[in-house]
């Protein structure tokens, strides 16, 4: 059980990543009405309609209540929140990314962990995976709602979409954006998954110019596309000031040019233990970088607390107390840069120097009414 567990819970990742061109041809016109989780000789079924019904209102059928009897409260809300994600994708950008030998590799792993229904020989079977994969995202991305995981399942062109649970494991490894350390570390650099993103990031913002950019960790990532066609989002789960860095360096090769920026970062930082020396370096470096772009005016977000619950935790959060420390530390640098730091614009988010439990998904991170608050605070200063 633990499997089906977290392989239902990477699927966020997976519906998100996943890397296709606009190749439709010779697919039947059929879409999926299962989702079946294949585990050796054990398999479990759910309609895909429960988990649209579950995305839309938050409340299980009874079948999905069965389901979701296998995780845990914790998990539960971290489902929930990823059946919230969807994105509009630049496809002219995903069908370049798609001849890297990345984009080829990755869509390659997450074919083999599913099986596809016919006789054909093992090497026509993976073929067909990929072209069906294809065609769901394509499908999905240029819907009403956008790619999240109940599009990507709906527009999968066959009756059942089967998931081998045991083949699955090594796409979910490559999904893992953290180190297991305690505390983690910054392990971006060496993630598949950070590499894939990095290289859409730059193919679909090369020689773009935009109003307005944001750069931030999971929470910012959370917000999709929903900012308006005049700025971009480069949030990324994991982002602290070290793999920021990373990303700027490989963007303004790109002739990238945002007029204002927000950057979003410190949460991972006090969570990852960074010393108050290396997290200012790193912030005043990441200021530096951005005016290359031809930025004109900066902002920083203080970095987002947890609940008080789940800053208890360090094996998901840091202390509310080093989250402090972190932005006192934003503060001064912003003073000294002449930057503003947007505190008032997200203080309805906290209590006491805490997430409040009403605008959390799973504690660490925002519901919709919580995003909706934090998209109102960027629009103040980016313009919608």
């Amino acid at each position: 059980m633990k499997h089906f567990s977290r392989l239902l819970l990477s699927l966020s990742s997976c519906c998100m990543l996943i890397i296709l061109d606009t190749w439709l041809s010779s697919l039947p016109s059929l879409a999926a009405q299962k989702i079946v989780f294949q585990y050796g000789a054990f398999e479990r079924s759910l309609p895909i309609a429960d988990l649209r019904k579950y995305a839309d209102t938050q409340k299980p059928t009874d079948a999905l209540k069965s389901f979701l009897g296998y995780l845990s409260p914790k998990q539960e809300k971290l489902l929930e929140g990823a059946l919230q994600v969807k994105l509009s994708l630049n496809l002219g950008a995903l069908d370049q990314l798609l001849d890297t030998d990345l984009g080829k590799e990755t869509l390659n792993i997450i074919s083999q962990a599913i099986v596809f229904p016919s006789n054909q020989t093992n090497t026509q079977d993976n073929q067909d995976n990929i072209k069906a994969l294809r065609s769901a995202v394509v499908l999905a991305a240029s819907s009403t709602d956008g790619l999240g995981i109940v599009t990507f399942l709906e527009k999968y062109p066959t009756e059942n979409i089967v998931l081998d649970v045991s083949k699955a494991s090594k796409f979910i490894g490559m999904s893992n954006v953290f180190s297991s350390q305690t505390p983690p570390k910054d392990n971006l650099s060496a993630s598949p998954i950070w590499q894939l993103g990095l290289q859409y990031f730059q193919l679909a913002t090369k020689d773009r110019r935009f109003s307005g950019c944001l750069f931030g960790d999971s929470v910012s990532a959370e917000l999709g596309n929903s900012l308006g066609e005049n700025n971009f989002n480069f949030g990324f789960d994991g982002l602290s000031t070290i793999s920021l860095v990373d990303q700027l360096n490989a963007l303004i090769p790109q002739n990238l040019k945002c007029q204002k920026v927000v950057i979003a970062v410190g949460g991972n930082d006090a969570w990852y233990q960074m010393t108050d020396e290396a997290f200012r370096q790193k912030l005043v470096e990441a200021i530096s970088l951005t005016r290359k772009m031809g930025t004109k005016t900066i902002y920083l977000v203080p970095a987002f607390y947890s609940t008080l619950a789940t800053s208890k935790d360090p094996s998901v959060s840091a202390s509310l107390d080093k989250v402090t420390q972190i932005n006192n530390i934003i503060n001064q640098v912003g003073a000294k840069e002449h930057i503003p730091v947007l505190t008032d614009a997200v203080a309805p988010l906290y209590v006491n120097n805490a997430l409040k439990d009403s605008l959390s998904s799973d504690g660490d991170h925002l519901n919709a009414e919580g995003l909706n608050i934090y998209r109102a605070a960027l629009f103040q200063v980016l313009g919608k």
